[in-house]
């Protein structure tokens, strides 16, 4: 890549564009820089095995790769192991050259026109991951971009084999993960197919990737949600989200800081609950009573809000019928997984005393210093904005950014389809939470946007700075 211009490209730039556009826009484009996983280290390892192998015939195969040894061809000079593309290299797109090697070219075949090219592959489950027959030949996929190049290359290189008419493409698996097995792939396919699926799937594609190339914005590079979590995560989710170093389309959806006077901090308005006069130090921990965080227990004893000395229990209102001694208090509800376990004590839930109503009301929620409050189906006992304004509005923002009215009803044809939006929600509410403060999220059971922003913020509160109702 140079001032926006491509000078050559390879195949597997082609997977990555064709996965999310975006992450091939921030490797190549922007070039930043791509830490090596776990999953590509074991995979140079296990190359470096078969190459020297197929090179010298000295088995240095570890556990992995030998499991497919009896897949693998004799070792012999005729095979072409690591076999490069060449300089200048016979296959090119839409006027841009392409570079790079194909682990194994077989023509022991050669004289009755058939040509075997192998891609060796390191999955961590063979049956869930490798590609099947159809794929490799079909350009629109990931394994076919990959061995319909592999196959063109080799029929433009006429002169290097000479008579070919049929392409054997291989994908050659080994297990990493579990028990040691390999499997074979294989796909026979006329010279003819692979040329017409290079000129009529591949050239567009790069045309467009002419396009993005020349992009100054993050945002003229389309992302692909469904793709951040493949193949061990996207290493550039945090730049794509937050838009550190760059523009992100996301950015157009992450919601400034909120000042003060603004309707979204508000707060909600109590008439039956007031907080009590301060009343010195926390009778637990000696911390100093103001206002916002003061609460008294039926017990008498004037605690603090979060007090490290006792865990406050959920916050409920005046005309709540009174707690069940029978009635344990259960975990927070969660979306999947094992159901939480009941404790065998039973729990009672404390009440907060309440006092005459007041005159007055508060004027805003109190920053809490660094804090962030989240009362989830109970009535705050301190001046708390409503968290559903907030969560609106990021809604509405990612909508326009998806291009949408509203994203729990895009479409398929739109990156927030097939539920994608929450992700792209959640990740949004994550990266850019509401500033400091309390906030109460009422009505869950009625809102599956409030219910997103709840799991979502759940984590960024401290001890005690996240209250359920008890129900």
């Amino acid at each position: 890549m140079d001032g926006g211009v491509l000078n050559f490209l390879s195949v597997s730039q082609l997977k990555q564009f064709n996965l999310c556009t975006r992450r091939w826009y921030f490797a190549k484009v922007l070039r930043l820089p791509e830490p090596e996983t776990k999953a590509q280290a074991l995979g140079v390892e296990g190359h470096a095995q078969l190459e020297h192998y197929l090179r010298t015939g000295e088995d240095v195969l570890g556990d992995v790769a030998r499991a497919g040894r009896h897949l693998i061809p004799a070792p012999g000079a005729d095979l072409l192991v690591e076999e490069s593309f060449g300089t200048p290299s016979p296959l090119s797109a839409d006027g841009v050259p392409f570079i790079g090697h194909i682990d194994l070219i077989n023509p022991r075949r050669l004289a009755e026109g058939v040509l075997r090219v192998t891609d060796h592959k390191f999955s961590s489950n063979v049956a869930r991951y490798g590609a099947t027959p159809a794929q490799l030949v079909d350009a629109s996929t990931e394994a076919g971009l990959q061995m319909v190049g592999y196959g063109v290359w080799a029929a433009l290189s006429d002169a290097r084999f000479p008579g070919v008419r049929v392409l054997e493409l291989e994908h050659l698996y080994f297990q990493t993960r579990g028990a040691k097995r390999a499997a074979s792939v294989l796909a026979s396919v006329s010279v003819e197919h692979v040329t017409r699926e290079w000129t009529e799937k591949v050239v567009p594609m790069v045309r467009r990737m002419r396009e993005v190339a020349r992009a100054m914005r993050t945002a003229d590079a389309p992302p692909n949600f469904s793709a951040c979590e493949k193949y061990g995560g996207c290493p550039f989710k945090a730049q794509c989200i937050s838009g550190e170093r760059t523009m992100s389309l996301l950015n157009r959806f992450i919601p400034k800081p909120q000042s003060p006077d603004t309707a979204a901090q508000l707060p909600l308005t109590v008439p039956h609950q007031v907080i009590p006069q301060p009343l010195g130090t926390c009778d637990r921990c000696g911390e100093t009573l103001t206002p916002e965080n003061t609460s008294k227990l039926r017990s008498g004893e004037v605690l603090h809000v979060s007090c490290p000395g006792a865990e406050v229990a959920a916050v409920l209102p005046p005309d709540a019928p009174p707690a069940s001694p029978t009635m344990a208090t259960d975990a927070a509800p969660k979306r999947r997984g094992r159901k939480p376990k009941v404790l065998d004590v039973p729990v009672t839930t404390p009440h907060v005393e309440h006092q005459a109503p007041s005159d007055s009301s508060p004027s805003a929620p109190s920053p809490q210093g660094e804090r962030l409050c989240l009362f989830v189906d109970c009535v705050p006992n301190m001046p708390a904005a409503s968290l559903s304004e907030y969560v609106a509005k990021v809604a509405a923002q990612v909508s326009e950014a998806g291009g949408v009215a509203d994203l729990r009803f895009a479409g398929a044809e739109s990156t927030l389809g097939f539920g994608r939006w929450k992700g792209a929600l959640s990740m949004a509410i994550r990266n850019a939470p509401p500033a400091p403060g309390a906030y109460a999220a009422l009505g869950l059971a009625h809102s599956e946007l409030l219910q997103l922003a709840v799991e979502a913020l759940e984590p960024l509160c401290g001890p005690g700075d996240f209250v359920r109702g008890a129900r």
